[in-house]
This record gives C-alpha cells, sequence and structure tokens, in this order.
C-alpha cells in the first residue's frame, strides 16, 4: 500500500511523495540531507523539513511533521498527529504522544516520555 511523504522543496513549499518503502525516496532524502535510520518506519501524511535525521528504529506517527534540521534520537517514537518544531532535538528513546506539539529549538532528553 501507498503512503505519501510531504517534503519541503525551496521556493516551492511542501510536495507530496508517493512511496511503499522509505528506500523508494533515497535520491529525494539526499538531495535535502535527510537521514532516515534503519528500520525506522514515517506514518502516512507526515511531512519531514530539510537536514533533519531519525535514528535507527524509530517511528515517526501517521500526519506529523518534523521541521527542518530536527533530529529524532534512536528507538523513539513520534505519535500521529505529532510536531516536532525546527532545530528541535528528540533523545535516544524518547516517545511523544499522540497530538502532541515540540516548540522549535526544544530538547527533549534521552528516555523522556511526553503526553499518551
Amino acid at each position: 500500500m501507498k503512503k505519501t511523504l510531504n517534503l519541503w522543496i525551496l521556493d516551492q513549499g511542501w510536495k507530496a511523495f508517493e512511496y511503499e518503502n522509505l528506500s523508494d525516496l533515497e535520491a529525494e532524502f539526499k538531495s535535502r540531507s535527510i537521514s532516515i535510520g534503519d528500520g525506522s518506519s514515517i506514518g502516512d501524511g507526515s511531512s519531514i523539513g530539510s537536514l533533519s535525521s531519525i535514528g535507527d528504529g524509530s517511528s515517526i506517527g501517521d500526519r506529523s511533521s518534523i521541521g527542518s534540521r530536527s533530529s529524532i534520537g534512536s528507538r523513539s517514537s513520534i505519535g500521529d498527529g505529532s510536531s516536532i518544531g525546527s532545530r528541535s532535538s528528540i533523545g535516544d528513546g524518547s516517545s511523544i504522544g499522540d497530538g502532541s506539539s515540540i516548540g522549535s529549538r526544544s530538547s527533549i532528553g534521552d528516555g523522556s516520555s511526553i503526553g499518551s
């Protein structure tokens, strides 16, 4: 089943890309300096900003947003409909619940749990 992922294009804004496997978007990730770790998953309708990294084994929920230059640690979970602001850092093994909003330039430590 195909999913949609929104990526930022300079001077154009967000553009939707369809994929079955994240590897289908490898060239798009590379052109935006986005790093996706092994075993990570990204939910349908999510958005990822340029220069972001998602650690190994992390899960990004449906309709979630990861701001540009943000870092999601390994084995972390971002719930459905959550928003992680630009230049934010979410530590390894952290859990951000559904519908949560983490502001820009925030830092959440390893193993933290926010929301449900």
